[in-house]
């Protein structure tokens, strides 16, 4: 980045902030200090004012909070201008970049033109996931958890679930060939007999997404030799996966026969799983009592 961009980055620093940050990010010794909300809003500014945002990328960056402005330009500015094929390029152009797991989920996240194209970047994010580089495949993991995730089988973006009981990860009989509920937005009780519960949070979707099939294809390997950070983002987004369409999940971790992911992937998905707000208490127990058996 060029002289102006990195004092005013300066500027922004916190020093008590800078300490806090770098005991989360090991090995980040070159950070400033600024906190990302300021940075995602100093991108828009510079964007706002520069109208060839390319030409503020030419400079290498000295500092981590110059890699992440170079992120949150590059995401922004690539959904503005809606061209796969240039998006495409900065895609690749910018996982060189990245070392280190906020670098790769703050850009991962801003990237939003895939929300518009998500067919024309499945190749790229699977040859993403199968790299052995670590943070290639890391942001391979990040993109489908943050935009193919909660795509139903219209296409349409939902909401995760409210909350996921029993009912969710039971639900033989009552699909559709198209892995849809028939009936819409009827909830019953426990104390009915016909173990359906319908959904208001994804009515069309209770079983599977759009993508989720493909989801549950690329995290399905061994990522031990991929690095920690790339197993954490495995289970990441296997906890996602589950607490949006808990059914198909939920068979995908008790399917011991097509099961290929590595044991610390698969224990920090359940791990996520149990942590997360969104399973009630007998489903946490359900799956401590069924998964960490694995």
């Amino acid at each position: 980045m060029d002289k102006i961009v990195r004092e005013r980055l300066f500027s922004m620093s916190e020093e008590k902030y800078r300490d806090f940050s770098k005991a989360l990010i090991p090995g980040c010794d070159n950070m400033l200090g600024v906190r990302v909300p300021l940075i995602r809003k100093y991108a828009r500014e510079l964007l706002r004012e520069n109208e060839d945002w390319q030409g503020l990328l030419e400079e290498d960056d000295l500092y981590f909070e110059e890699t992440m402005l170079r992120g949150f330009i590059t995401g922004i500015a690539t959904a503005k201008e809606d061209d796969v094929k240039i998006a495409r390029k900065k895609l690749n152009e910018f996982l060189l970049y990245i070392n280190n797991w906020s670098i790769n989920d703050g850009f991962c996240k801003e990237f939003r033109i895939i929300d518009k194209h998500h067919d024309e970047f499945i190749k790229d994010i699977e040859k993403m996931t199968a790299s052995k580089k670590e943070y290639v495949a890391r942001a391979g993991l990040v993109l489908l958890l943050e935009h193919y995730v909660k795509i139903d089988m219209a296409g349409n973006k939902i909401a995760r679930k409210k909350t996921v009981d029993r009912y969710d990860i039971d639900l033989e009989g009552i699909l559709t060939d198209e892995g849809v509920i028939e009936e819409r937005n009827a909830l019953q009780s426990d104390s009915d007999t016909s173990k359906v519960r319908y959904n208001n949070e994804a009515p069309n979707s209770v079983y599977k997404g759009k993508y989720t099939d493909k989801i549950l294809e690329l995290v399905n390997r061994d990522f031990s030799a991929y690095g920690y950070y790339t197993q954490m983002a495995a289970g990441w987004l296997l906890a996602e996966c589950f607490v949006t369409f808990p059914k198909r999940t939920w068979e995908y971790l008790t399917d011991t026969d097509c099961l290929k992911l590595d044991k610390l992937s698969y224990q920090k998905a359940v791990r996520k799983i149990c942590e997360s707000l969104t399973p009630d208490k007998e489903v946490k127990l359900k799956v401590k009592k069924d998964l960490k058996q694995m």
